[in-house]
């Protein structure tokens, strides 16, 4: 029987070829995107899941307080003070260490190199740490002993690639390196190199060294109220961090004596290790757009299988004769019903090596587009792809193989037509169709809405034009503080430039420096806002739009601020369209002159506003433009950014003229240097790969609802031949005949649409309500989708139905 029915099934596939290419086509290429989206959601869950015991790792994070009444932020950078402190208030810890990244140009001296002498000068980022880091996150260590690793300051630990890179080889224990941090070079000793760390992992470390002397001396770094590196915690249980977490609310006021500026912190917080890839405060995945991609690839696949069940049910009108003579024959309906069924499962497991294959072909341009490293895990694939082609063949032979089994065969044999399972079969194979497009509709909206949305945040207005602007973020290497001057001028007379500035902040950092901020009489109204220390043409080069009063300039003694900023004197400031209404005042124009006081360590300090500008948007488009206010500062400025406008040369030919006026005067520190939109790119990037994923779902999902709209049209080709020709016959015309049968296969994918509209309404509502800066909704991105589909659908079908609704009808009654 076996053998009969294995026969039987590849006859099938034989004579009927377009029916096979169609339904394990439309299966393949919905189980490739279930399997696809499938892995893409195992590897964004599988963040940080590599660690030993990362169950027991959390991180401390601080909550900001920005304004009286207003809640802050919550940000993954907390107070270097805080991990002492809770060591030596809370046993349950049982270790800790800070992360604190660092820009540091490393050197390995030619005796160590693999290249005979050529010295290997870079710019790498590094992680200063405590000496317990390896037992919070143990390191996959391959050469040398973890546990002692960075016991002493001149212990460094690398990554397989930098050890490779630096020194040829993966055994590179022993060896020495220079690193240069804060201009002084001091020569470390590789302890131990582990593993590269794989992509899904929220600190990707390549370097780890112990925090240095003259890092732990940073003023930075002795305040509470200062967001200096990442304190990650390891508990020795649950219990213990329950114990830890249920104290953390009164922390603040337990240490409160000791840091006066802890006014600025409203609490503390844990986040499991587990959980940073989503929850991360300041650039975490988005947790509902991962599970919209698990939805899509569900619905791709339930299209599929929808489309199966079409085909299959319009197929088996054409066998009910052979099931009639298997029945005359002996066949029991039992017996009819395990066969058809086993021909859907073995369909099915055809299109899923088909689809398998597609997964294949698919995941390296997928991993090269979204920086991924998301690989098929066949321990873990295969038992789940055996079980979707026993169930999703099962589910979706059921029905087909239920009415095949059912047919009566003496009205089957005794019938001069096949039958057609009348106006039901209809509205069952309509409804069908329409739930197809209803998918398809909806990713297609979708996946217009995110394009259009990716596209404003990359297009909108910043407050400052972006194009033929470079940002230059090694300068912010302390150790050029003295020669700061000397490379702003070379850049300055290079050819093309306009203009030069500096500042503590760029495009594309979104790390803040906040100050309290308020106007005489009103302490307890006091504002939270951005700091930036700017130096000359600052403004200008960032072209930022004057609103009202003046701009900075040296013939005011009052505008240039202290250096020391904790000094009392007074300064003049500007602020920005949004510190002015913060502030309370009315407009622009109303701020000019005015006095506000501002906090400084632990004291005040009177300003005076004598500008305000347009607010400039330096960071993500799904944040409020921050209340921000600058200070003067024409000397040097320390962790600052070089800003170049120019116009003529092409950017890549900027870039290296200034790399070569860098190497010129600074020939012992890297050059980084970037575009100010590539530094914005980070910000839109992610939802962008989501928006070509949605995009390439929706295709397929249309496409799907193409193939199996081409096959009911096939069939319904041979099924109403005799109709037309009763039609023709009595008087109508070819175009009405064709309006006729293009009707019947629109109607559905019209009503579809219908259904598709609010789904995809209220999700990309909710989605758009993150962002800041966003589209509005517009109908007609709705309508041009659906008149889209309408037109693909009238397409797929029009062959068919130009061939049958040209027919002759004495050909088209003899054939009946």
């Amino acid at each position: 029987m076996l053998l009969h029915g294995m026969l039987t099934f590849c006859r099938m596939l034989s004579r009927h070829r377009l029916y096979a290419v169609l339904n394990i086509g439309g299966l393949g290429l919905g189980i490739a995107v279930f399997l696809l989206l499938s892995l893409v959601v195992r590897y964004e869950y599988g963040y940080d899941r590599f660690w030993p015991d990362q169950a027991d790792i959390y991180r401390l994070d601080q909550l900001w307080a920005h304004s009286v009444g207003v809640p802050g932020d919550r940000t993954d950078f907390s107070t270097y003070r805080a991990r002492d402190a809770l060591r030596a208030e809370f046993p349950q810890i049982r270790a800790s260490s800070r992360l604190i990244p660092q820009q540091v140009t490393l050197i390995a001296p030619p005796s160590d190199l693999r290249n005979g002498g050529a010295r290997i000068m870079e710019s790498e980022q590094i992680q200063f740490v405590d000496p317990e880091l390896p037992d919070v996150l143990a390191l996959p260590v391959i050469d040398g002993q973890r546990a002692e690793a960075l016991a002493a300051p001149d212990r460094i630990v690398l990554s397989a690639r930098l050890a490779r890179k630096y020194f040829g080889t993966i055994h590179a224990v022993g060896r020495t390196m220079r690193m240069v941090v804060d201009g002084s070079a001091q020569t470390y000793v590789v302890s131990a190199v582990f593993r590269d760390l794989p992509l899904a992992s929220t600190y990707r470390i390549d370097a780890a060294a112990p925090i240095p002397e003259r890092i732990r001396g940073r003023r930075s770094l002795n305040l509470w109220a200062a967001g200096t590196g990442v304190t990650l915690l390891r508990f020795s249980d649950r219990m213990g961090m329950q114990a830890v977490a249920a104290r953390l609310g009164d922390f603040i006021a337990r240490h409160s004596n000791d840091a006066p500026t802890l006014q600025y912190t409203r609490g503390f917080a844990l986040t499991p290790l587990a959980d940073m890839h989503f929850r991360d405060a300041t650039a975490g995945a988005d947790r509902d757009s991962v599970l919209a991609l698990g939805i899509v690839g569900v619905l791709a696949l339930l299209a599929a299988t929808i489309n199966y069940v079409n085909l299959a049910t319009a197929r088996a009108m054409l066998r009910a004769r052979e099931v009639a003579m298997r029945k005359t024959l002996g066949a029991s309906r039992a017996l009819l019903t395990i066969q058809f069924l086993g021909e859907a499962v073995a369909m099915v497991a055809l299109a899923a090596l088909l689809g398998l294959a597609l997964t294949e072909l698919a995941l390296p341009p997928l991993n090269m587009l979204c920086g991924w490293q998301v690989a098929i895990s066949y321990g873990w694939l295969l038992p789940r792809l055996t079980l979707l082609v026993v169930v999703a063949g099962v589910g979706a032979g059921l029905y087909p193989a239920l009415v095949l089994a059912a047919y009566a065969p003496a009205r089957i044999l005794a019938a001069a037509r096949m039958p057609s399972m009348g106006r039901m079969g209809t509205r069952i194979r309509a409804i069908l169709v329409g739930a197809q497009f209803v998918f398809a509709i909806g990713f297609a909206i979708c996946a217009l809405v995110i394009d259009l949305q990716v596209a404003h945040l990359r297009d909108a207005d910043r407050g400052f034009r972006r194009d033929g602007l470079i940002i230059v973020s090694s300068m912010a290497d302390d150790a050029l503080r003295p020669r700061q001057q000397a490379l702003l001028d070379s850049f300055a007379k290079l050819p093309g430039v306009r203009s030069v500035t500096q500042s503590d902040r760029a495009p594309g950092n979104d790390l803040l420096s906040m100050q309290s901020v308020w106007r005489p009489g009103a302490a307890n109204r006091q504002q939270e806002l951005v700091q930036q220390h700017v130096g000359r043409d600052y403004f200008r080069t960032y072209a930022t739009p004057l609103l009202a009063g003046r701009l900075f300039d040296d013939a005011h003694g009052t505008d240039i601020a202290p250096e020391d900023r904790d000094d009392p004197r007074a300064s003049n400031i500007v602020i920005n369209r949004s510190a002015a209404a913060a502030l309370g005042f009315a407009s622009p124009d109303a701020a000019i002159g005015r006095p506000v006081t501002a906090q400084i360590g632990t004291g005040t300090a009177p300003r005076t506003i004598i500008g305000v500008v347009a607010d400039a948007r330096f960071g993500s488009g799904t944040r409020p433009v921050e209340p921000q206010f600058y200070y003067y500062q024409p000397g040097i400025i320390g962790g600052s950014n070089a800003a170049i406008r120019f116009a003529g040369p092409t950017e890549r030919a900027m870039l290296a003229a200034l790399a070569r006026g860098w190497r010129q005067l600074v020939p012992d520190i890297q050059f980084d240097a970037a575009s100010a939109d590539d530094r914005l790119a980070r910000f839109y990037q992610p939802d962008q790969r989501r928006g070509q994923l949605f995009t390439a779902g929706a295709v397929v999902a249309i496409a799907i609802s193409c193939l199996g709209l081409y096959g009911l049209s096939a069939f319904n080709a041979t099924r109403r031949l005799g109709e037309i020709g009763i039609r023709k016959t009595l008087g109508a015309g070819t175009a009405d005949v064709l309006r006729l049968l293009l009707v019947q296969f629109i109607r559905p994918v019209a009503v579809s649409a219908l259904v598709a509209w609010p789904v995809a309404w209220l999700a990309m509502r909710t989605w758009l309500a993150g962002f800041d800066q966003r589209i509005a909704l517009s109908p007609l991105y709705f309508l041009a989708v659906t008149l889209g589909a309408v037109a693909l659908a009238a397409a797929t079908v029009l062959g068919q139905t130009i061939r049958v609704a040209r027919a002759e009808p004495a050909r088209a009654l003899r054939h009946d």
